[in-house]
């Protein structure tokens, strides 16, 4: 595809990075010069500086063969009118960022289609939406939703207490029935794995694994949990827009004891306002002595929100050092998210790829629906339509697994609007819609293969 990027900051930079690396052609329009320098010498892109919106830039010969544009810049307003501009002069598909919450009523009160606009992403509701699933299954690291919610892959850490450490996935098959879950991605240390039948699993591995929501529980058990915890008591640290929107979710769906830290005096009035049926604290989250004064050793979740990567890791690890049970940390920084699993911070959330992950589930090109990258590993999520000339239909998936990249697994299907997790006798419909599990190394064979 040929995608082009507006606004160069963290996320139009992680955009750009990711979809090069998947073999889209990339322009970069960035406004601030030092920026633009810089760039270039990290990707091999194009990048073309512009203050605002011109002529010299906005044009049909650059715009006439963009198959996406992508507004991320820091104004919402500038997104906004820039999607108009590239519709008008020729780009197929555009998605505009807003996170200002004043604005988010336009995509409910006018037609975004008729200006020009296809998709408006906002990062604080996808991360969210992210948050409230980790809360919904302590157990997991990641949850992801596929085929409009109507299946899960869910990542979980092998626990030493769990009866499958030192045994192969063939041997584990004959402890537990598989049928309905699908093992597609095994994490150990820095590296991913697409693991086959005599993968022999060793306690702290990270699994990633396909299946409704009613199996879930089955999944928790099998690596070393009891898969029936519930979350109540939560403690949330930050002062942004992602804390009163978490929080006011949180109200809605009740069940919950939540207390929020901020050292922001005005802040603290503004969400004592807005979230009545939560406890609000202004105190200083990073003196250990008043995180437990504050009652955090009593609490099942610490959230750490704040808008500083520094100090939230600094706060997840008092709350590991207070015996929290579980912590989820914002990182902004991509390039911290490896570190972070090495010092026992397991589970955190970016907005950047929150962000690239709502686009990729909306853009489609030929056969290929929707895509997106499992955090902080090389291994991509790629779902495509299955043609009726497709040469590989009919063939059982354990002998067509043969014929794919041996670091590639088929992990769903779905079917006349109907999710399937697939065993090795299933096989591919003409009309299906297939996720397949790849390395980046090997995924444009997958592409040729299926897209």
């Amino acid at each position: 595809m040929n995608i082009i990027i507006y606004g160069a900051g963290k996320t139009g930079q992680y955009l750009a990075k990711t979809m090069s690396s998947e073999g889209n052609d990339i322009t970069l329009i960035e406004s601030d010069p030092v920026l633009c320098n810089r760039l270039r010498h990290l990707f091999d892109i194009s990048i073309i500086e512009s203050q605002g919106i011109k002529k010299d830039v906005f044009n049909r010969e650059l715009f006439s063969s963009c198959d996406l544009f992508i507004a991320v810049s820091s104004v919402d307003e500038m997104n906004i009118i820039s999607c108009l501009a590239a519709k008008k002069i020729g780009a197929k598909k555009t998605v505009a960022r807003i996170r200002n919450n004043d604005l988010d009523f336009m995509d409910e009160l006018i037609d975004l289609d008729y200006f020009g606009i296809d998709l408006i992403i906002h990062p604080e509701k996808e991360l969210s939406r992210e948050l409230e699933n980790l809360l919904a299954y302590p157990s997991a690291i990641d949850v992801y939703e596929l085929y409009n919610r109507k299946i899960m892959l869910i990542s979980t850490i092998v626990s030493k207490n769990s009866d499958i450490v030192g045994k192969s996935l063939g041997e584990i098959s004959k402890l537990y029935s598989l049928s309905n879950v699908r093992i597609v991605v095994i994490e150990r240390g820095v590296k991913a794995h697409i693991p086959r039948g005599d993968f022999i699993v060793e306690e702290n591995d990270k699994f990633f694994v396909v299946s409704d929501r009613k199996h879930l529980k089955d999944i928790f058990k099998m690596t070393g949990y009891n898969g029936g915890e519930k979350t109540k008591n939560i403690m949330i640290h930050g002062k942004g827009k992602l804390v009163e929107t978490i929080g006011l979710e949180l109200e809605n769906r009740g069940g919950f004891n939540i207390k929020i830290i901020t050292e922001d005096e005005n802040r603290a009035e503004h969400f004592s306002k807005t979230l009545t049926n939560s406890l609000i604290v202004h105190c200083e989250a990073t003196d250990i002595n008043i995180l437990a004064a504050e009652g955090i050793i009593e609490m099942d979740f610490f959230l750490a929100l704040t808008e500083n990567d520094e100090t939230n890791i600094v706060t997840s690890l008092l709350a590991n050092h207070l015996k929290v049970n579980k912590t989820i940390t914002r990182i902004e920084k991509t390039d911290y998210i490896p570190i972070t699993k090495t010092i026992g911070l397991s589970r955190c959330v970016n907005s950047s790829i929150s962000t690239s992950n709502a686009i990729m589930r909306f853009v489609k090109h030929g056969k290929v629906l929707s895509s997106s990258t499992l955090k902080g590993t090389n291994v991509v999520m790629i779902t495509f339509q299955v043609s009726t000339d497709s040469k590989y239909v009919d063939i059982p998936l354990y002998e067509l697994q043969e014929k794919i990249p041996k670091d590639s697994i088929i992990g769903a299907i779905y079917r006349d609007s109907k999710p399937i997790v697939p065993s090795g006798s299933d096989i591919i419909k003409p009309g299906d819609e297939i996720t397949v599990f790849s390395e980046k190394t090997s995924l444009s064979k997958v592409e040729k293969m299926f897209g």
